[in-house]
């Protein structure tokens, strides 16, 4: 493995990088909010309840991720990385992944968009974030609120993180971001400093957005992750309307 910023890009280019996921019956309770529309950021966004349906919306799926992600005007002093780019084709890895947890099968995504990797504070910050359309509202929850659990959190020091600790984000209305910080410290000639990969995400209809930032040698200023994450909400209710 290379430096902590080498393992986080390639980490955040990963198919199941930032990927909300994953239900067991300790986030039963977190799911029944999140399906009552307590804990997502627009609850009254239109979902479509079976796959069919879903895939009709691809293209207003394409609009609205165009829309919502984050931009290198979003985060003051960034540049470019890498650019916007869909999601893979579901791999091994993530396979596995689904497998481990028991989550929603990355094979019934109906699209996935990702933002352009941003880069700020000469490459000790990175920044990325992706929209997923699920076949329905009810999925995309169940994925945000098993990615909180017990289990999610042990499937995810099983992949590759030395210590996970939850997020939980306030948004505006009374919503909440929900999601999990991996550390993963260096193992070559740059052993001992670590990268903090924060997961952030929140549902809106049958889309769940979620923000990924990486920090190195220190955590990521919760207060940049909370003003990105209130950019893509805000970004997120404003386009309802084209998923």
């Amino acid at each position: 493995m290379g430096t902590a910023r080498e393992a986080a890009a390639r980490w955040m280019s990963r198919g199941r990088w930032g990927r909300v996921g994953r239900v067991d019956r300790a986030g039963a309770a977190i799911c029944a909010l999140l399906i009552a529309g307590v804990l997502c950021g627009c609850g009254g966004a239109r979902g479509s309840s079976t796959g069919t349906a879903a895939v009709t919306e691809a293209a207003g799926g394409r609009v609205f991720a165009n829309a919502v992600n984050v931009r290198v005007t979003d985060l003051p002093g960034a540049e470019a990385a890498a650019p916007e780019s869909a999601g893979p084709s579901p791999g091994a890895d993530a396979l596995a992944f689904a497998r481990c947890d028991g989550g929603v099968s990355p094979k019934r995504v109906v699209l996935e968009a990702r933002s352009t990797l941003l880069s700020a504070g000469r490459g000790s910050l990175l920044v990325r974030s992706r929209v997923t359309l699920w076949p329905s509202e009810a999925l995309a929850s169940r994925n945000l609120a098993a990615f909180v659990s017990e289990l999610g959190s042990r499937c995810e020091l099983r992949y590759g993180g030395t210590s996970v600790s939850r997020l939980r984000v306030a948004l505006p209305g009374g919503a909440w971001a929900l999601g999990m910080r991996v550390a993963v410290p260096s193992r070559s000639e740059h052993a001992g400093e670590i990268g903090y990969h924060d997961i952030i995400g929140f549902v809106c209809g049958p889309a769940e957005i979620v923000l990924t930032a990486a920090g190195f040698s220190h955590p990521v200023d919760p207060q940049t992750e909370r003003r990105l994450l209130e950019v893509l909400y805000r970004r997120a209710s404003d386009a309802r309307s084209e998923v």
